[in-house]
């Protein structure tokens, strides 16, 4: 007698082991679910956000996984079940692609060895062996060259006026330029069509990345090589958005955008939250607004292999004792947070909120944090140097430094 297999024991299966086109299957697992489990835990509506796919078939991926978890226990149902020989070569076939395809993505740095090893804790694990090898300070080609930031990514930087999120962010610029022109992109030997990847958009809403101040920065990282920064400058497009109904309108337009420029691998927003701070703003056109954004962002990750970069400012929000929110009369004390919180994310976003110590302490912190993730992760300490560039605190290289007066609960 041959025992059924237990229903609980199918979500530990692979995803490859439904019938779906090979894009799918791509940009489930660069989104980070792996086992029919993993997709069970979200609902279709976050799918279709996610993936850049219909709500039509989000919903067609969840059925077909019940239909698969049903299936085995099933005999009259035996000619739903997936064949195991024809499952077999589909698991061989596309886990060699996707694992050719995620070692030979390009990394970015942010110049700072103590971010880029935060950073690691929870992206690509082939990152992470770059970092932990050692704890020294890497320079120059070196620290370009192993970047924790892979496209792909979504990662949110947040964090008050003069926090650091500009300098963060054109230090992945700059970084993914150098990465280009050293020739470390080698993602053109897994999928054709992005020969010449490399190529940076920018979005600046508040008039901080001037092409000016890209040109001075680019001058300082490219002293001591033989590369020029005009030709860093060549890859970088900038664009300036003046105002609300021009970020609605370029949010639409981003995926036409994209696939008329292959060869940009990374996308910067600096800032999305700037132009929907107003007051006023009618929650429902808000909560519009911010879902667009999520499937537009989310399209640039997963259909156009982006990895994208989105600052945003702080708000501050009053809650009571208990912790429910309040307002100036009721509330007990204030927090600071994103100011666009959840709305625009997913569950797979790295969210760093950078901030300055208490009194008498003058470093730069940063913390991470995924949706559902509870790893103990350290603060990482950094600096920015006299260029604007992001830099290490040599001291934090050799023990942690954690800030002193600071409540874990005061950074959501």
């Amino acid at each position: 007698m041959v025992a059924s297999q237990p229903v609980q024991r199918q979500d530990d299966r692979s995803i490859t082991v439904l019938s779906l086109p090979r894009s799918t299957k791509v940009a489930l697992t660069e989104a980070g679910y792996k086992t029919l489990g993993d997709v069970k835990q979200v609902s279709a509506s976050e799918l279709s956000a996610e993936l850049s796919i219909s709500f039509t078939q989000a919903e067609d991926l969840l059925r077909q996984i019940d239909s698969y978890q049903a299936g085995p226990s099933q005999p009259n149902q035996e000619s739903s079940t997936p064949n195991p020989l024809h499952t077999q070569s589909q698991v061989q076939s596309s886990t060699a692609a996707e694992l050719l395809s995620t070692i030979l993505l390009p990394h970015f740095s942010t110049f700072s060895t103590s971010l880029d090893t935060l950073i690691s804790r929870f992206g690509d694990p082939s990152s992470q062996y770059d970092h932990a090898r050692d704890g020294r300070s890497r320079k120059g080609k070196e620290k370009e060259d192993t970047g924790a930031i892979v496209p792909g990514m979504t990662v949110e930087i947040s964090g008050p006026p003069g926090g650091g999120k500009t300098a963060v962010a054109l230090g992945i610029v700059l970084s993914a330029r150098m990465a280009k022109m050293r020739g470390v992109d080698v993602s053109s030997d897994v999928e054709e069509g992005r020969r010449e990847s490399g190529e940076v958009l920018i979005v600046d809403t508040e008039g901080a990345i001037t092409s000016e101040r890209v040109f001075a920065a680019a001058e300082i990282i490219t002293r001591t090589t033989s590369i020029s920064p005009k030709q860093i400058l060549h890859g970088i497009h900038i664009v300036r958005i003046l105002n609300q109904v021009q970020m609605i309108a370029f949010l639409h337009t981003l995926d036409e955008w994209l696939g008329h420029h292959p060869k940009v691998n990374l996308v910067v927003i600096d800032t999305l939250s700037y132009h929907f701070r107003q007051p006023g703003l009618e929650m429902g056109a808000r909560r519009r607004i911010m879902e667009l954004a999520k499937q537009k962002i989310g399209q640039a990750t997963t259909v156009h292999r982006s990895a994208v970069i989105v600052c945003n400012q702080l708000a501050t929000k009053l809650l009571t004792a208990e912790n429910k929110p309040a307002n100036f009369d009721t509330g007990d004390r204030a927090v600071l947070m994103p100011q666009l919180g959840d709305s625009w994310t997913t569950g797979k976003t790295l969210r760093i909120v950078l901030f300055r110590g208490g009194p008498g302490d003058e470093l730069r912190y940063a913390h991470a944090s995924v949706s559902g993730s509870r790893k103990d992760v350290p603060w990482a300490c950094f600096d920015i140097d006299v260029n604007g560039l992001p830099c290490d605190v040599p001291e934090s290289l050799f023990r942690p430094i954690t800030p002193a007066v600071l409540d874990g609960d005061q950074v959501d």
